[in-house]
């Protein structure tokens, strides 16, 4: 099954996949960045699975790994223009570890390097087997479907369940990027929804906040792995739903003028209710 979707959406372990040398694994000394040099150096077009935007970072498979660098991409009087990301990896690191401690039968990422290489900063995590939930969508009945979104949602409560533990009354990531308002990474919606005033929702619980299908790995009709965890901070239910329907998912609107059936736009906008059914009953 899905055997004539692209290699990138699906992922199964083989003998002879490259794999990274464990004793370099999270490593900033000399002899572990020119190792992690020497792996972004195989890191090239042919295994460039998502391009990225001048400041962005490209993302690579490498047998067991996926790399996001933007290595490939050019300087500007000699200097990387890519976005700080930094701060998004930190996060990522603590979010996975995090995670770790209640999702027992969805896998989350090891994360083997976050640093910078020849002034970029690169991320090499594991590559989790399996076929993204977007790779395998047209391929899944409607009680498929719907048993994606019901595990989903079971993965948001697991989550929700972990609370800030410092008793912050703010909405934050995990780790605060202190420039995330001006540098690019985040919408300018979403820095609204988060951080505005008007949001005074008083749960801050922990979410994924980028619950998108390509982020859950599915295998044998069950979600086996959950990935992308930059995002993630103590911004509660309500917040990072708001954030999904508006930012993450297809708007219906967008729509309006494409001659697309009833059908197909529900179809399209199926994920975008993910949030609706089965909040946990305080935050209602």
């Amino acid at each position: 099954m899905y055997a004539d979707v692209p290699f990138y959406g699906r992922y199964f372990p083989r003998s002879d996949d490259f794999r990274i040398d464990p004793q370099h694994i999270n490593s900033q000394s000399v002899d572990s960045l020119k190792y992690w040099a020497s792996v972004l150096d195989l890191c090239d077009e042919s295994v460039r699975i998502y391009p990225a935007d001048e400041d962005g970072r490209d993302v690579f498979t490498l047998g067991s790994i996926i790399v996001k660098s933007s290595h490939l991409h050019e300087t500007k009087n000699g200097q990387p223009t890519e976005i700080d990301y930094s701060y998004a990896d930190a996060n990522e690191l603590q979010a996975v570890d995090i995670a770790k401690g209640v999702l027992k039968d969805v896998r989350v990422p090891d994360i083997y390097f976050a640093g910078k290489i020849n002034g970029r900063q690169v991320l090499v995590q594991e590559r989790l087997p399996g076929v993204g939930m977007n790779v395998a969508w047209p391929y899944l009945s409607q009680d498929q479907r719907e048993s994606f979104k019901q595990q989903a949602g079971n993965i948001l409560r697991q989550l929700h369940t972990i609370k800030p533990p410092d008793r912050r009354r703010t909405r934050k990531h995990v780790v605060q990027d202190p420039s995330i308002l001006t540098n690019g990474r985040i919408n300018p919606l979403e820095a609204v929804i988060l951080f505005s005033d008007t949001n005074i929702d008083s749960d801050l619980s922990f979410m994924h906040n980028d619950l998108t299908q390509s982020n859950c790995i599915v295998d044998n009709d069950k979600i086996v792995g959950l990935v992308d965890w930059e995002m993630a901070g103590f911004i509660g239910w309500k917040t990072a739903g708001e954030i999904h329907r508006r930012i993450r998912t297809p708007q219906r609107e967008h729509f309006a003028n494409a001659n697309l059936s009833e059908e197909r736009i529900r179809e399209i906008t199926w994920w975008n209710d993910l949030y609706e059914d089965g909040m946990p009953e305080a935050h209602r």
